[in-house]
């Protein structure tokens, strides 16, 4: 019976440090990597309204809308609990915010449909209900500048060689000399 007991006490106690450490490998991601990023735009966990950050997002689009050029993709991300008409709903929400301070440059939000920034797994560890609900809007969120998606277009000669094409021909794009260039400097 105490051998019993002890066993019982101990896996208790190994469950309780397992838990514990968890609970400190969160609190370290939170005051590390788990934070909110100007010009990102966060919303409440399914709700199409912002959630609290520490800029507005009004100084977020005006951000935006300066630097409409040079940004290369907007992109929109969900929890995979939220539906994809709320992401929608969102990304009107943001159209009509930037075209406050520009017209729209007819560039695409890019909805990341069911990827997400931070697992479930990882959020739901913890039990403190205003980390998870923060955690929650980390992971709607309205990012500019993290996720580079390279525009559409096509491939340079350098990347591809048209055999009509004469300039491709003159400096040698077919040869074996041409061929490990393009190897080792483009793929």
């Amino acid at each position: 019976m105490p051998l019993r007991t002890a066993k019982i006490i101990y896996i208790l106690l190994l469950l309780t440090t397992a838990f514990r450490s968890q609970n400190k490998e969160i609190e370290r991601l939170m005051r590390s990597e788990f934070k909110m990023t100007y010009p990102s735009v966060h919303f409440k966990h399914n709700s199409a309204d912002f959630a609290a950050m520490p800029y507005s997002a009004d100084s977020c689009f005006k951000f935006i809308a300066r630097h409409i050029e040079d940004i290369n993709s907007l992109v929109i991300w969900r929890d995979s609990s939220e539906t994809e008409e709320l992401s929608k709903l969102r990304i009107k929400k943001l159209r009509k915010g930037i075209r406050k301070y520009t017209r729209w440059h007819g560039k695409r939000i890019k909805s990341m449909k069911t990827a997400q920034k931070i697992s479930q797994l990882t959020i739901y560890k913890d039990t403190d209900s205003n980390q998870v609900q923060y955690l929650l809007s980390l992971n709607s969120v309205f990012d500019v500048s993290a996720v580079i998606i390279p525009p559409p277009g096509k491939k340079s000669h350098a990347e591809k060689p048209r055999w009509w094409c004469r300039w491709c021909w003159e400096r040698g794009a077919f040869t074996t000399k041409f061929k490990a260039w393009r190897k080792r400097n483009i793929a």
